[in-house]
């Protein structure tokens, strides 16, 4: 379980919340504990599924924030009145997404609140008391949008950077030697370069440019790896991802970013039966050496 029980949530909803619902897909409508670094971060309602995101509606619950322009709906899976801030959308990474709670609101219903807020007509729902700009809310509004944005800037374990691509290095005539001889490193430091699993540094890919009398910009691609720190954000292996995190001490998304690494290293097996159980590996691998 991340995070304390919010107060006022009745007792019999305990469970839900400590565990949230063992099906991990990600629905438009679904109600979603956030978390990140072993915390809770907020709520969310689902507001539509893209690829390696979602766009989310922040929640809160009674005793939090709760004013126009934010919708009250009166029933929700944690029984307790929620108010849905529709016009806060954001798109947050999958890794935020911590554990569903179930259905808030019909999927159907979602984009015509959306074109009603936007159209300044009757959404279907009540607002909140209060506004955004009466000076009791003024405090709690900019709170909420700074920390929404705050979420929305999370990558997660998308590693930052420039990564070689070893076919460019081929074509500019390179060679794993003469990138060790550029830098004058030895095989084990220039296969993670090569290969993506490391990305390189500027310094280090002016000189492989110059080794290779070549553009720096055209040695470089995309993360090689993409596909698998896309894996590792699913909610499939939050929980794993939690839980490293809380044992080893060291921050999800330094966990995440050696995950990214550890399953890269492993011994190559491309059956997709597999390949759930090398991402569960590499996060058990992560963080061994507290980074």
């Amino acid at each position: 379980m991340v995070g304390e029980r919010p107060p006022g949530i009745p007792e019999f909803t305990y469970p839900l919340w400590d565990e949230g619902l063992p099906d991990t897909q990600i629905r438009a409508g679904d109600l979603w504990i956030l978390s990140w670094n072993g915390e809770i971060a907020g709520l969310a309602v689902i507001a539509a599924v893209k690829g390696g995101y979602v766009l989310a509606w922040p929640v809160t619950l009674p005793g939090e924030a709760s004013f126009a322009p934010g919708l009250v709906i009166d029933e929700s899976p944690l029984e307790v009145p929620v108010t849905v801030w529709a016009t806060r959308e954001t798109g947050i990474g999958n890794h935020l997404l911590d554990r569903s709670l179930g259905r808030l609101i019909a999927p159907e219903r979602i984009r015509p609140i959306s074109w009603a807020l936007d159209d300044d007509a009757d959404p279907g729902l009540s607002f909140a008391p209060g506004s955004a700009q009466d000076v009791e809310n003024t405090d709690a509004d900019r709170l909420m949008i700074d920390h929404w944005t705050e979420l929305c800037f999370n990558t997660g374990g998308t590693e930052e950077g420039l990564f070689l691509d070893a076919a460019k290095i081929q074509l500019a005539g390179g060679s794993a030697r003469d990138i060790g001889t550029a830098l004058g490193a030895g095989p084990q430091e220039v296969r993670p370069l090569l290969t993506g699993i490391t990305p390189v540094t500027g310094e280090q890919l002016s000189t492989i440019a110059r080794q290779l009398a070549a553009e720096a910009e055209s040695l470089v691609g995309a993360d090689p790896l993409a596909e698998v720190v896309h894996d590792l954000a699913m909610p499939h292996f939050k929980r794993d991802i939690v839980a490293r995190t809380l044992e080893t001490g060291v921050g999800e998304r330094a966990i995440r970013r050696a995950a990214r690494r550890e399953f890269a290293l492993a011994a190559r097996n491309d059956g997709a039966a597999l390949r759930e159980t090398k991402l569960r590996d590499a996060i058990a691998r992560a963080g061994r050496n507290g980074e």
